[in-house]
């Protein structure tokens, strides 16, 4: 798809969604919600996506995480199956439910760890309990900066099934050589750590000087910043060669060019970076993407991140108002 064809159907399906969702919703939710649909080639079902607000909000009490301003973004996860918006919605409160009785909190990020298990209900228990064990390695190794919005990372990373120790060491590890390489240190560059364990939990240094150069390509062209410090993770892992980042600096400066971006030119990249993932997963066998589930998969745990980082970034901006 040509650059500025992706430019018009990301502007359409941004007026969509924000149409339906409500001029109150913030506008990162919406433009995340815009590029799951634009970067996974999904076109925007106004019925199905008012089917699963209306869902999720039938089964949210008044206090639940759900009725927040992640509601929108979570009704939007729930139409990616074929099942019905009910069916989905029931599932997903099962998975939440088992999540907590294993030990995670009830908030918004454990509905987007609950997203990233699989259907199997047989295997809920196991995935739950594997999560939790890797988050309690994590919070030994980061005490501080482990929270719940480390539990997206905790049910993917999880699933490897290494031992938690160790896969909490190589974070740790990749944490502080990163931090040396350059980037700076926070909930980012933690999430960051995590990532680079996504293939393999090897600590390689290699990868650290990878992350580093893209990162220096996408902050000179663009407005690259910590909050896109797990998508480079990413791209690192898989290997996306200089000419594929071009391609998203390309596409990113061709979207920084749209009103919907005027004020948040950071989620321009996310968009770029997420279409570049999703055509590097259709072509999975070329660019050895080993580990990779299935497409499905891949593009599930990529929008939980950034999900994730939209939750942070808001509750941050929200702490910061009532200060």
């Amino acid at each position: 798809m040509h650059l500025d064809m992706i430019r018009d159907e990301v502007e359409t399906t941004y007026d969509k969604v924000k149409s339906l969702a409500g001029w109150s919703v913030d506008k990162n939710v919406v433009l995340t919600i815009t590029s799951y649909y634009v970067t996974a080639a999904k076109e925007f079902n106004a019925v199905d996506f008012s089917r699963a607000m209306a869902a999720l909000k039938e089964r949210a009490g008044w206090f639940s995480p759900l009725r927040g301003h992640l509601l929108p973004m979570m009704a939007a996860f729930l139409t990616q199956s074929d099942d019905s918006v009910d069916e989905e919605a029931d599932r997903l409160l099962v998975k939440q439910r088992v999540l907590k009785q294993a030990g995670f909190r009830n908030t918004i990020h454990s509905y987007l760890a609950a997203l990233l298990m699989s259907d199997d209900a047989s295997q809920y228990q196991e995935e739950a309990d594997q999560a939790k064990r890797l988050y309690d390695a994590m919070k030994k190794q980061h005490y501080f900066l482990t929270s719940d919005d480390d539990y997206a990372y905790a049910m993917l990373l999880g699933k490897q099934g290494e031992n938690p120790e160790d896969h909490a060491k190589a974070m740790r590890a990749y944490y502080d050589a990163l931090r040396k390489e350059g980037f700076r240190a926070g909930n980012e560059l933690q999430w960051l750590s995590q990532v680079m364990t996504y293939i393999d939990i090897t600590f390689q240094r290699q990868l650290v000087k990878r992350a580093w150069e893209i990162y220096g390509m996408l902050r000179d062209d663009t407005k690259a910043k910590p909050v896109h410090y797990p998508m480079i993770g990413f791209l690192t892992v898989f290997k996306v060669g200089d000419g594929e980042i071009q391609e998203i600096i390309r596409l990113t400066k061709q979207l920084e060019q749209s009103k919907r971006f005027k004020w948040n030119k950071e989620m321009a990249l996310s968009v770029a970076a997420g279409h570049a993932m999703h055509q590097m997963t259709e072509r999975a066998d070329q660019v050895s993407v080993s580990l990779a589930a299935s497409v499905e998969m891949i593009l599930r745990a990529q929008q939980a991140v950034m999900a994730a980082t939209v939750a942070a970034v808001a509750a941050s901006s929200a702490a910061s108002s009532s200060n």
